[in-house]
């Protein structure tokens, strides 16, 4: 599908560049019309182990919308045409028809194209031991894995965007199975019943991501050691988190970007305006976003839930909720909100045209965009624990305990202080 842009968006499109991205107008407008007449950013959209709930976020975007982006309607994403060369939940394409897009894409025919993941990774030697007379896989697109196919993918792709919890980190589906059934067989690359992982490593839970075991040649056995050169690119770049400020968008090039945009799923307008962040930085319109330690847009990811919350002023007050369901707007700290470790601007924004969100909605906040998502933030209704001096040890053990000690700490603040009021009463 490819829509081409009218010249009345053409010049929305340019005036909005010369903000975003270059000081001159010449440029700009070059830039734009060697867009337009080279050809387009292409999108291949793949999918893993996924439920499709990124794919659905995505459609229920506002600003812009998948209509004004498929059009080229939005002055945030044009000029030219973005063209969905591959999105199994959009594509008429079925079959080898669908998967013949994929090999024209790893033979460098449909560039410049940015590479949007979709679902966790599965470990498949682990597959392999369940029957290794006849052995099966925990997923494959034609006559190649899952993680062939991504291996494949990143050779050509000038940018790579894992949408979604499970992409970024693992998500759910890397949780660690707690009670294992009979003749389980526990996978090396994650204790869950796929030893799924996600494209970046999980830190917090001490997984190492689908990009770096392409990179150290633990996946994907029959491309290498082709699949290390392919993702030694974007290996290089969340290795090196400065090195952003000099990427130069190309197929070719030695540093490639890649980035997360994690929730469960993720925001809808979050995945959008981030994916037309790389397709503009694709066509050297605009820059690349400046990133967090866990590879997430700052513009998005930069403050937590807690310092954004809509019911700051009862946590301020130290009016707690001390029942899930409780009928009021007071904070939902003792009631297992994760706001305070959790960083997230949906409950201050919204989720769909400004309507919705965990704790402006009554829910609490459940750490779905971080790493260690679900393992480190369930009981989701148990309220994190406050630091006391015989339980703080290292920074390392509070990252991974889920614990922001300077929220807690002025919680616990607050608490006394309504405690010494009402004594006072």
């Amino acid at each position: 599908m490819s829509f081409k842009i009218s010249r009345r968006d053409f010049i929305k499109l340019a005036l909005t560049a010369t903000m975003i991205a270059a000081p001159e107008w010449d440029k700009v407008v070059t830039k734009a019309v060697d867009m337009i007449k080279n050809g387009d950013v292409n999108i291949i959209w793949f999918e893993a182990q996924a439920c499709e709930g990124n794919t659905t976020a995505i459609i229920q975007a506002t600003d812009p919308d998948v209509v004004q982006v498929l059009f080229g309607a939005s002055p945030l994403v044009g000029p030219g045409s973005v063209k969905i060369s591959f999105w199994p939940s959009l594509m008429p394409q079925q079959g080898e028809q669908a998967t013949a897009i994929l090999e024209a894409a790893f033979r460098g025919e449909l560039n410049p194209y940015v590479l949007v993941l979709e679902g966790s990774f599965p470990d498949e030697a682990t597959a392999r031991k369940y029957n290794p007379n006849n052995p099966g896989y925990w997923g494959m697109l034609g006559d190649k894995t899952l993680n062939e196919w991504t291996a494949m993918l990143l050779k050509n792709a000038v940018a790579v965007l894992a949408v979604g919890n499970c992409a970024s980190y693992g998500g759910i589906p890397s949780d660690k199975v707690y009670q294992p059934p009979p003749f389980f067989i526990t996978p090396s690359w994650s204790p869950s019943p796929t030893g799924a992982v996600g494209f970046f490593d999980d830190p917090l839970r001490g997984y190492e991501g689908l990009l770096t075991k392409i990179y150290k040649q633990e996946c994907c056995s029959n491309l290498q050691p082709d699949a290390s050169k392919w993702a030694e690119p974007f290996y290089t770049f969340v290795k090196n988190p400065n090195v952003y400020l000099d990427v130069t968008p190309s197929s070719s090039a030695s540093v490639k970007p890649a980035i997360a945009v994690p929730g469960c799923p993720a925001n809808g307008n979050g995945i959008m305006r981030t994916l037309a962040n790389l397709v503009l930085w694709a066509g050297g319109l605009a820059p690349l976003p400046e990133l967090d330690q866990y590879w997430r847009p700052l513009y998005f990811f930069r403050y937590t839930v807690h310092e954004q919350c809509p019911r700051a002023a009862w946590y301020a007050s130290g009016v707690f909720r001390t029942q899930p369901g409780e009928p009021t707007a007071a904070c939902l700290f003792e009631v297992g909100c994760k706001g305070p470790v959790s960083n997230c601007p949906w409950n201050k924004y919204g989720w769909v045209g400004g309507v919705g969100g965990p704790t402006r909605t009554g829910a609490v906040c459940i750490g779905c965009t971080m790493p260690g998502f679900t393992d480190l933030y369930e009981p989701f209704y148990k309220p994190l624990q406050v630091p006391t001096p015989s339980s703080v040890t290292t920074t390392a053990g509070l990252i991974a305990g889920g614990i922001a000690l300077g929220a807690l700490a002025a919680y616990a603040e607050k608490k006394m202080l309504v405690k010494s009021k009402e004594k006072a009463k």
